[in-house]
C-alpha cells in the first residue's frame, strides 16, 4: 500500500519552520486567550463533528455550549446551551443522530472540572433533549420519570456498544459515605440505558463501591477499582454477578482494563507487576495469558491509538521521558496510515483522536511543543486529509519556542525528566531563569506539548525550567507514590536539583532566578525560598497553599471520603500538615513575593492568602498583591489572567532584571 507523503501540514497549522528567530514581543492576550473549540468528538457514520465551545471566555462564569457541526465543511447544525459553569463531559454518539454527555462543573483553571452526576442526552440537530439520570435532582420536580428506573448512586458513562444501537452503558456507584469504606461497604452497578426513552436494564452488579466495570456482549465482564488498601482490586465475570478476583501475579501493583477485542477473546490493561511504568498488556478475559505488548524502562503507556474495526490496539504512546514516542503494535492499515502521517510531520506529534465505525473517515490531530494543535480529517477513499481547525489559531508556530526534554539525578540518584524552554534566538547562556513547579503533586505532571505560561516568558526572554518531580504521574505506581508525605522535602529538593542543573549546564545566571508556580506549585513558590534562601530572588505563589490544614478544614477536597483519605496517606496528621506549610517557617522567608488568588477558590481556600499577608504584614516582608472576586482555583477571566501576567513581568523584571530578547534590547 502507498501512502502520499504529506510534506507539509501548513494548511492546519500555519507555516511550521524548521529554525526560529528572535521573536518581536506578542501581546499577553495571545497567550492567555482561551480555545473557543475543544473536545471533538466524531460521529459513527463519519457525518458530524461533536464539539465544546467557550462562548464567554472573558467572564468568571464561564459559559459553554455543545455544538454540532457537519463534516468537513464545519457549518453549525445546533447548539446545546450549558448553565454558566457547566460544561458537557465524557461526550459519546450513541448512533449516526444521537449523542450523550455527562455535565461538569468548572472550579478553576488550576484543577479538572469535577462531574455533577448528571447524565443527557440530545440528537444531533439538538431536539429530544433528555435528562437521563441526575443525582442532583433525582425524585425532585427536574427528575425525568426514567431516571427512576436506576436507584440513588454516583453515575458515570462506561462506555458504548461495538455497534451503535442507541445505547450506553452506565456505572452507578453507590455506597454511605459516612461509613468511611467505599469499598468495604459500597456496591457498584452497571446498566445498559436507552439514550432517547431513558429506561434501563441492570447488566452487572459487584459488591464493592467506585469500581469500574467493563462490558462485552451486553454484560459486565470486568470490575477494577482500589481495595481498602489501595491496593489493585480486578474482578472477572461471565454472567455480571458472579465476580472471580484476579491474583495478585497476574494484577501485580497496577491494573487498569481499558477494552475487549470485538470477538470477545482479548483484554486490554495497563498495567504493572512491580510498581515501574505501566505497560500494555493483552489477556484473556480472566487475566490469564499475559502478554506485554508495549513497554519503555522510564515512562509509562500514556495514551494508545486503535484499530476502529476491530477495537485491537495498534500504536501505545509514551510521554513522560520527553517528547512522546511511539510504539507500534500493529501493521495494518491503520498503522500504515499513522505511521506515513508522522514520518511527513517528524517535527510534530500526529495522533488518530477517534474514527468513523467502518474506519473510512479517521479524525486525526497535530501538535507540538511550538504548535498547540489542530485537526484534520483523513479519508481512506483517496488517501487524503482535510483542514477543520486550528487550536489556537492567532498563535504561529514559528514565533514559538521549542521545549527541551532534560534528564538529570537529583540528590538521591533518582532520575527525573522535565523541559527547558528557552527564548528563540540569542546564545542561550546565562539567562534569567523562571522556575514553574506543576501542580498535584500527586499525579499531574508537565509534557512537551505546547505551554503558554513557558511560552509567553520566553517571548520575553526568560528561560523557564519544568519538573516532573517524585510524585508526577507518567511513570508507574512506585514513582507516583514516592511523593507521598514528602511535599516539604523530596519533592522540593528535587525542584531544587532541577534548579542547580540548569546553572551547571551554563543556561542560568544563577543570580537572576524566581519561582512561579499555581496551586501545589503556588506552595512550592513559597518553600523553594525558605528551603534555598542563596538561589531565588523573587517568588509568585498563585493560588498556593499557606497552610494544609486550612484545605484539611474547608477545602471541597475534605468533602469526600477520597479525599480525607488523601490528606491522610499524602500529608499525614494535623501536625504533620503544620510542620510542611509555610506557616510554621515563615521566618524563613526572605525574598519578595507576588500573591495572587481567587476569593471564592473552593480548592485552596483564599484564606490561604490572607492569612500569608497578615503574616507579611506583620513581619514587615515586601509583597504585591492580586485578588479577583468571583475566581475560583485559577483565573478563568481572560482580563484577569491579563491582568495578572501584566503584574508579574514587572516584577520580574525588577527583581530578576528584564530578559534577554531581541525585543527587549
Amino acid at each position: 500500500m502507498r501512502f502520499p507523503r504529506l510534506a507539509c501540514w501548513s494548511f492546519l497549522a500555519g507555516s511550521l519552520l524548521c529554525a526560529a528567530a528572535a521573536a518581536a514581543e506578542l501581546p499577553v492576550s495571545d497567550f492567555v486567550k482561551h480555545p473557543t473549540l475543544t473536545n471533538p468528538v466524531i460521529s459513527p457514520d463519519g457525518k458530524y463533528l461533536a464539539v465544546t465551545i467557550n462562548q464567554n471566555t472573558n467572564s468568571t462564569d464561564a459559559s459553554y455550549q455543545l455544538a454540532v457541526l457537519s463534516l468537513p465543511d464545519l457549518k453549525p447544525v445546533s447548539r446545546l446551551d450549558m448553565a454558566p459553569r457547566f460544561m458537557p463531559y465524557n461526550v459519546h454518539w450513541v448512533s449516526d443522530t444521537r449523542l450523550i454527555m455527562e455535565l461538569a462543573r468548572e472550579t478553576g483553571t488550576l484543577v479538572a472540572p469535577s462531574a455533577t452526576g448528571d447524565i443527557v442526552g440530545v440528537d444531533f440537530d439538538g431536539t429530544h433533549k433528555k435528562t437521563l439520570y441526575s443525582l442532583r435532582h433525582r425524585g425532585g420536580t427536574f427528575s425525568s420519570v426514567n431516571s427512576l428506573d436506576i436507584p440513588q448512586g454516583f453515575p458515570s458513562i462506561a462506555g458504548t456498544p461495538y455497534q451503535p444501537n442507541g445505547h450506553f452503558f452506565l456505572d452507578l456507584s453507590r455506597s454511605n459515605d459516612t461509613e468511611g469504606d467505599i469499598w468495604q461497604y459500597g456496591k457498584t452497578d452497571l446498566y445498559d440505558v436507552d439514550a432517547t426513552s431513558g429506561h434501563a436494564k441492570k447488566v452487572g452488579e459487584i459488591e464493592h463501591g467506585d469500581m469500574s466495570l467493563l462490558p462485552y456482549d451486553g454484560v459486565a465482564r470486568i470490575a477494577s477499582g482500589e481495595d481498602t488498601g489501595m491496593n489493585a482490586a480486578v474482578f472477572s465475570s461471565a454472567d455480571g454477578k458472579t465476580w472471580k478476583q484476579m491474583p495478585a501475579s497476574v494484577v501485580g501493583k497496577s491494573f487498569d482494563p481499558i477494552g475487549i477485542s470485538r470477538d470477545g477473546k482479548h483484554l486490554y490493561a495497563l498495567s504493572s507487576l512491580d510498581g515501574g511504568p505501566n505497560q500494555l498488556v493483552e489477556s484473556g478475559l480472566d487475566g490469564s495469558g499475559r502478554t506485554v505488548l508495549a513497554s519503555d524502562p522510564f515512562s509509562s503507556v500514556t495514551d494508545v491509538m486503535w484499530n476502529p474495526e476491530t477495537q485491537t490496539p495498534i500504536a501505545a504512546v509514551f510521554a513522560a521521558g520527553g517528547r512522546p514516542k511511539i510504539q507500534y503494535i500493529a501493521t495494518d492499515t491503520y498503522a500504515q496510515i499513522m505511521q506515513a502521517l508522522s514520518q511527513g510531520q517528524p517535527t510534530e506529534f500526529v495522533s488518530m483522536e477517534g474514527a468513523s465505525t467502518d474506519g473510512s473517515t479517521l479524525l486525526i490531530s497535530v501538535r507540538s511543543d511550538r504548535n498547540p494543535g489542530a485537526f484534520a480529517l483523513f479519508e481512506r477513499n483517496g488517501m487524503r486529509a482535510r483542514p477543520l481547525y486550528q487550536a489556537l489559531p492567532w498563535i504561529k508556530p514559528a514565533d514559538m519556542p521549542e521545549r527541551m526534554p532534560i534528564r538529570f539525578k537529583d540528590r538521591d540518584g533518582i532520575e527525573l525528566a522535565g523541559f527547558l524552554t528557552l527564548p528563540n534566538g540569542g546564545d542561550h547562556k546565562n539567562l534569567p531563569l523562571v522556575l514553574i513547579p506543576h501542580g498535584g503533586p500527586i499525579g499531574p505532571s508537565d509534557g512537551w506539548f505546547y505551554d503558554p505560561w513557558a511560552a509567553l516568558l520566553a517571548n520575553r526572554g526568560y528561560a523557564s525550567l519544568q519538573i516532573n518531580y517524585r510524585g508526577s504521574g507518567g511513570r508507574g505506581y512506585d514513582f507516583q507514590r514516592s511523593g507521598y508525605k514528602q511535599f516539604a522535602t523530596g519533592i522540593q529538593n528535587d525542584l531544587i536539583d532541577g534548579v542547580q542543573w540548569a546553572i551547571t549546564q551554563g543556561y542560568v545566571d544563577p543570580n537572576r532566578i524566581c519561582v512561579f508556580g499555581g496551586s501545589f506549585g503556588g506552595y512550592s513558590s513559597l518553600m523553594q525560598p525558605i528551603l534555598a534562601p542563596r538561589l531565588y530572588k523573587c517568588a509568585i505563589d498563585y493560588a498556593g497553599v499557606y497552610d494544609w490544614r486550612i484545605g484539611m478544614d474547608k477545602s471541597d477536597t475534605r468533602r469526600v471520603a477520597s479525599g480525607r483519605t488523601y490528606f491522610k496517606d499524602a500529608i499525614g496528621s494535623r501536625e504533620d500538615a503544620y510542620a510542611m506549610s509555610p506557616v510554621s517557617m515563615l521566618d524563613k522567608f526572605n525574598v519578595p513575593v507576588l500573591i495572587a488568588h481567587g476569593k471564592d477558590d473552593p480548592r485552596v481556600p483564599y484564606q490561604n492568602a490572607t492569612d500569608l499577608r497578615s503574616a507579611l504584614d506583620k513581619a514587615n516582608k515586601p509583597y504585591e498583591w492580586l485578588a479577583e472576586p468571583k475566581e475560583l482555583h485559577g483565573f478563568a477571566s481572560e482580563e484577569h489572567n491579563e491582568e495578572l501576567w501584566n503584574m508579574m513581568l514587572p516584577f520580574l523584571a525588577k527583581y530578576i532584571g528584564a530578559g534577554n530578547t531581541a525585543a527587549s534590547k
